[in-house]
């Protein structure tokens, strides 16, 4: 039975139920601290019926002692371990004032609403820090080998701040620890299991980092790899045998970045997902930042208020406070960049383009495009010459400069840019002269270089020549329509798969599907479609069309396109 508001456990005054669990109920106290003053903590009590389980005892005892030694701000502290009158075993610990990511996803899905996409980087970030703290706990013995075997978004609490706590540790277990897991035992949370966790197998960090992409699948898409079966033998088989759809394939619209790191953490073996929290953490970093976000505290903001309630409609929800994990560049603060309308996702897996205005906010910047090893140089040499010339200026002006002053700055700027003497040397004719003979030799060619740019009107020529090129294969590949389905072939109602790519320059692209469902959009271009007849076409950067593919999409096919602009074939799988 849960405890009643004002019962003391120790040194606390339970004020009232805040969760319950397998084998313990967390409560809201208050710890006094000094007269008058006191702090509010969430204490965790073994349920009754379990206190004189000597087992249980010992499991809450291991995870008070590991999770005590703990420290990390992605991770709930805790304060205190011990036993009450009553002989009820508790641990005090960071009381954090929101909701679990398990209850969050579930009222914004009732909203029509979902986790903006540099929320779910965020989430996948600071939860792999917090592991890879976990994983790499010490003790004087050497590293404990700690796993905490219950990864989900019932066990991340998100706070009013923008910050996410890992809580839990009631089933973690440290290798060198007793062992209170029998053979062909599993302990966690089922949907969220790794397939050596559900076979019972010894485990180590790796089948946390499965546990994370299943979270990061279910905060995405709405649901985990094995929703779609029925039976927890069906889920069970389907997770050893690695029989799910990847994430990009059930709810399409996310970053390609994104996809990839949640497909390699799935890996049905664990020597093929990434091999340590860290490795994990740098992962999502480089997708966040490949994909043009930016992530910070504040992209977690808005979706709980300061009570600690989840904010139903939008909130503050936004990335008024941008920040980064990579190097800003002058190109985020000099463009007047605007928040683009998060795009949200019904409960019945809708894509990202589906929700209305409004809502949550997600801001894409262009990622900084690296200066040419060329221009850098020249921008140093440029820099040095008007360092020199700036300063035998102030010499001449001033009169006869010291000596030290020549000594010291002449090192410094012929290090790196030694041609620059040229400049500096200019009343002194023979080194000039002496020096110039090979630029002398050099010079024809590159006078000869700069005649192509007198063909630089036959470029359009070019261009209007590849127009013409670019219509007579459509009108060549217009006849043979191989792909084309015979009149009386009958195709099945359901629904299908189309995805096209481009190879080679798709600079400004767009693809056009014609059919039972018309799409648009620049490629590459993945979409569930109703079965049936379709015509697609590119329409290149520079306006021309590329000869149409014409086919069938039958119910439960994928079918797969790839244009090659060089050859401008289509390859059809």
């Amino acid at each position: 039975m849960a405890l009643e508001a004002g019962t003391r456990v120790g040194r606390y005054t339970i004020s009232r139920l805040l969760a319950q669990g397998g084998m313990a109920e967390v409560y809201r106290a208050e710890q006094e601290l000094t007269k008058g003053i006191s702090r509010p903590v969430a204490v965790k009590v073994i349920r009754p019926e379990y206190s004189e389980s000597q087992d249980f005892r010992e499991m809450f005892l291991d995870e008070a002692r590991t999770a005590c030694t703990l420290s990390h701000p992605n991770i709930a502290q805790i304060y205190d371990v011990g036993e009450s009158d009553d002989g009820l075993l508790y641990m005090a610990m960071e009381l954090v004032p929101g909701e679990t990511l398990a209850t969050i996803n579930r009222t914004l899905r009732d909203n029509a609403e979902r986790f903006a996409d540099e929320a779910l980087f965020a989430i996948g970030i600071w939860t792999a820090s917090a592991l890879e703290a976990v994983h790499a706990l010490k003790t004087e013995g050497g590293t404990v080998g700690l796993v905490h075997r219950d990864v989900s978004p019932h066990n991340l609490l998100l706070s009013a701040t923008g910050g996410l706590k890992l809580i839990d540790f009631g089933i973690a277990k440290a290798a060198t620890n007793r062992n209170l897991t029998m053979p062909g035992v599993t302990k966690g949370k089922a949907g969220y299991f790794s397939p050596e966790q559900a076979m019972g197998k010894r485990l180590d960090g790796r089948s946390d980092l499965f546990s994370l992409g299943v979270t990061l699948y279910k905060l995405a898409s709405g649901s985990t790899p094995f929703d779609d079966h029925k039976t927890h033998g069906e889920r069970h088989a389907a997770l050893v045998r690695g029989q799910w759809q990847d994430l990009d394939v059930v709810f399409p619209g996310l970053s390609e970045p994104f996809y990839e790191v949640v497909r390699r953490s799935l890996m049905l073996k664990p020597e093929e997902r990434f091999q340590t929290a860290r490795e994990m953490r740098e992962a999502l970093e480089k997708a966040a930042f490949d994909s043009g976000f930016r992530v910070g505290q504040s992209a977690l903001l808005g979706y709980v208020d300061v009570d600690g309630e989840i904010t139903a409609s939008g909130g503050t929800r936004s990335s008024a406070f941008p920040a980064i994990t990579a190097p800003p560049s002058d190109v985020y603060v000099k463009s007047n960049l605007t928040q683009m309308p998060f795009s949200g996702a019904s409960t019945t897996g809708l894509s990202p383009a589906s929700a209305s205005p409004g809502k949550h906010h997600t801001e894409r910047v262009p990622a900084a495009k690296p200066q040419p090893q060329s221009k850098r140089l020249f921008l140093g040499i440029a820099f040095a010459a008007a360092v020199i010339i700036g300063v035998f200026g102030t010499l001449l002006l001033v009169g006869k400069p010291p000596e030290p002053d020549i000594t010291i700055e002449t090192p410094t700027v012929e290090v790196t840019p030694p041609k620059v003497e040229a400049p500096r040397t200019q009343p002194k004719p023979p080194p000039t002269v002496v020096v110039k003979p090979p630029p002398v030799v050099e010079n024809p060619p590159d006078v000869d270089l700069t005649q192509p740019t007198k063909v630089e009107p036959k470029k359009p020529i070019v261009a209007t020549v590849v127009k013409p090129k670019v219509e007579k294969p459509v009108e060549v590949v217009k006849p043979v329509e191989v792909v084309k389905p015979p009149p009386d072939e009958a195709i099945a109602d359901g629904v299908g798969t189309i995805r096209i790519s481009l190879i080679g320059d798709d600079s400004g692209a767009k693809v056009v599907v014609r059919g039972g469902k018309n799409l648009e959009d620049a490629p590459p271009l993945s979409s569930r479609v109703p079965s049936g007849v379709y015509t697609v076409v590119v329409r290149l950067g520079n306006g021309s069309l590329s000869p149409q593919w014409r086919g069938s999409v039958k119910p439960d096919e994928a079918r797969k396109l790839t244009y090659d602009v060089a050859t401008q074939r289509w390859n059809d799988r």
